[in-house]
């Protein structure tokens, strides 16, 4: 190999001369350097997502969804759709009310989403169980 490939200072000025004559070039590599620093600031690390409502089995709570309108039970955990469509009605137990008075069944994780199985207590569901997120759900 010739010295004049393994001189950093001659590649640096290389690459400086590239940016000056190519305007284009000199944009794409602030681009680049922006989208890094952009993915770097949004990664948030590898926390996991922590729900504060602490509830336990047998506990009574208060369904209550943060985004308004009614807490929806399905007949498993996880993320269902709340489309007309028939399977994803054969999912669907019932829509509570805010408000609404339960017990805590169980308590599942899934994914890294924390899910509960309520018996309703009160209202239009009242005496149906099923699952809804933790954060549907208020303790007392």
């Amino acid at each position: 190999m010739s010295e004049d490939n393994n001189n950093p200072s001659k590649a640096v000025q290389g690459v400086l001369d590239t940016l000056k004559s190519n305007p284009k070039a000199l944009y794409a590599a602030i681009g680049a350097v922006m989208v890094i620093i952009l993915v770097l600031a949004m990664s948030g690390g590898g926390e996991e997502v922590q729900i504060k409502t602490s509830v336990s089995v047998g506990q009574q709570v208060t369904l209550d969804n943060p985004n308004g309108g009614g807490s929806h039970l399905t007949t498993t955990p996880g993320l269902v759709s709340t489309s007309e469509a028939e399977e994803d009605q054969e999912q669907s137990v019932c829509v509570t009310k805010a408000g609404t008075k339960g017990t805590v069944e169980e308590e599942m994780v899934v994914g890294q989403l924390p899910f509960v199985k309520v018996k309703v207590l009160d209202g239009d569901c009242q005496g149906k169980s099923g699952w809804t997120s933790k954060v549907n759900v208020k303790g007392g």
